[in-house]
């Protein structure tokens, strides 16, 4: 287990020692997670791929992807039990933030098309706060081909995630030889819970994506930003992945109202998004709260 401070003072943030970073993987690739929660190295698809993250060689360029409790707090880092899901603990007065990161190995999940390894592209970083209320901030700066290609990026609207919720932005970027895309799904751990332990109201979580220029030091193009606050029950979980190469047109469209006439036909919402999603191309399913909390099984 690795245990350290974190202040977040606003202060240029210097390299972290090789030994306060857990690595997790999926036997095609690994990324090294810093015990401040930032993706310091991570290269896709394979272990001998260009990088996406390198700060641990270039703290200034070389990109990263953090979640970063904005209060003082202790960190502890350590494996889930027999895995390589690697979880970040946040411990504060205020609260209690939990990140957990890892690579899904290749394998079919319910609600895909049997035989399919849709997920091997996939970092997932579950964000969970246990106790109290944590502001958070969530950057996300690749730099492609250890910082040596240029990449566009833009928010667009996300397609893949699911009707249930409010409509959702996700990120693109794009570079010569790679495009990655950054959505979300958020989801109630309090909702999960036995009917003897439910029951506390739960607090909304607000999420929208924004521009962040890193040019000035030495990006070749934009990064993405996200400022909110998770409440004890609320759980966030970020998915990075390669885009799709063929995209979903032509897809069966689920939305409220379709949802609305399956109910009223006796039908379950969560059987209709299933098999809307698995009418979709195996390598890009609706993102929804209970494929994001099946990745973890």
């Amino acid at each position: 287990m690795i245990s350290t401070k974190y202040n977040p003072s606003g202060e240029e943030r210097d390299y972290v020692d090789i030994q306060d970073h857990g690595l997790i993987g999926n036997l095609h690739t690994a990324a090294m997670i810093s015990v401040d929660g930032s993706v310091e190295s991570y290269c896709v698809p394979d272990f001998d791929s260009p990088s996406i993250f390198a700060r641990i060689l270039d703290k200034n360029k070389g990109g990263h992807f953090s979640i970063m409790p904005q209060i003082k707090c202790t960190t502890k880092q350590a494996y889930l039990p027999s895995s390589n899901v690697l979880a970040t603990k946040f411990l504060s007065n205020e609260g209690v933030l939990s990140v957990t990161d890892f690579l899904p190995r290749k394998k079919a999940h319910a609600g895909l098309r049997k035989g399919n390894h849709p997920l091997q592209n996939w970092l997932v970083r579950r964000v969970e706060v246990i106790r109290g209320s944590v502001p958070i901030r969530v950057e996300c700066a690749p730099a492609f081909n250890y910082a040596r290609d240029e990449h566009t990026m833009e928010i667009v609207d996300d397609d893949s995630a699911s009707p249930l919720g409010s409509p959702q932005r996700k990120v693109v970027f794009r570079s010569k030889s790679l495009s990655l895309d950054l959505r979300y799904v958020i989801d109630s751990s309090l909702e999960r819970q036995p009917p003897d332990h439910a029951g506390k109201p739960i607090k909304s979580c607000q999420l929208k994506f924004e521009e962040l220029d890193l040019r000035e030091r030495g990006h070749l193009g934009l990064s993405a930003v996200a400022n909110f606050t998770l409440h004890e029950g609320n759980v966030v979980t970020f998915v990075l992945r390669d885009v799709p190469q063929s995209p979903s047109q032509g897809s069966p469209v689920v939305d409220k109202a379709l949802l609305k006439e399956a109910a009223a036909m006796g039908e379950q919402q969560d059987a209709v998004l299933r098999g809307a999603s698995a009418l979709r191309p195996s390598n890009d399913p609706l993102l929804t709260a209970d494929l994001a909390n099946e990745l973890l099984e």
